[in-house]
């Protein structure tokens, strides 16, 4: 997570956002406990939760900085495209559902982020076309919709508190995230 800090730093900067901790010590350690004990308990062989304990940890790392700065870097991502590519033997669905997957993701939320007019960040297309190399069609749409309502009522919610107003921005990613692992672990328990 530092190394991805200390490489986007001048990103950073530039949006007048001070690069330092993301989190305590504390909160990255029980994010990583859970995300470790829903992978290893996840009724899969050996390679399932290695590969789940790895999706569910960096999936973590990625909540983490979003939150923090509002955005999802692009080498932030290079880890889980490496993984999904190397991992395509072990991915349910075949490597063709799972391209298709990716591209219709980029396409539909970069055509949301455009008419959307900055609405939904760049980082937030580039992530969810990389799960979708994980999670295939059926599963990159569930955490497209999962995500898009718990936004949607965050955003509800904030706007209600007077947290933001209509004009701010907020960090999107994490709800696609709460959106992914649901669908990753739903996907999970019927792959064996």
């Amino acid at each position: 997570m530092a190394w991805c800090l200390e490489r986007n730093r001048a990103s950073l900067v530039e949006y007048n956002l001070e690069p330092g901790p993301v989190c305590s010590k504390i909160t990255l350690a029980l994010g990583l406990a859970v995300a470790l004990f829903l992978g290893l308990a996840v009724p899969a062989s050996v390679v399932g939760k290695a590969l789940s304990c790895f999706l569910l940890c960096w999936l973590w790392l990625l909540w983490l900085i979003d939150y923090r700065f509002q955005f999802i870097f692009d080498d932030s991502l290079v880890p889980l495209l490496t993984v999904a590519v190397v991992a395509t033997p072990w991915l349910p669905f075949s490597i063709w559902q799972r391209l298709a997957a990716g591209a219709g993701a980029f396409v539909v939320l970069a055509a949301l982020a455009i008419l959307g007019r900055g609405a939904l960040g760049g980082g937030d297309v580039k992530m969810m076309a990389v799960l979708g190399l994980w999670l295939g069609v059926n599963s990159i749409i569930t955490t497209a919709c999962i995500g898009f309502i718990l936004g949607g009522v965050a955003a509800i919610i904030m706007l209600l508190c007077k947290v933001h107003g209509r004009k701010d921005f907020f960090a999107f990613g994490p709800f696609l995230i709460i959106g992914a692992v649901v669908a990753w672990l739903g996907q999970v328990l019927l792959w064996k």
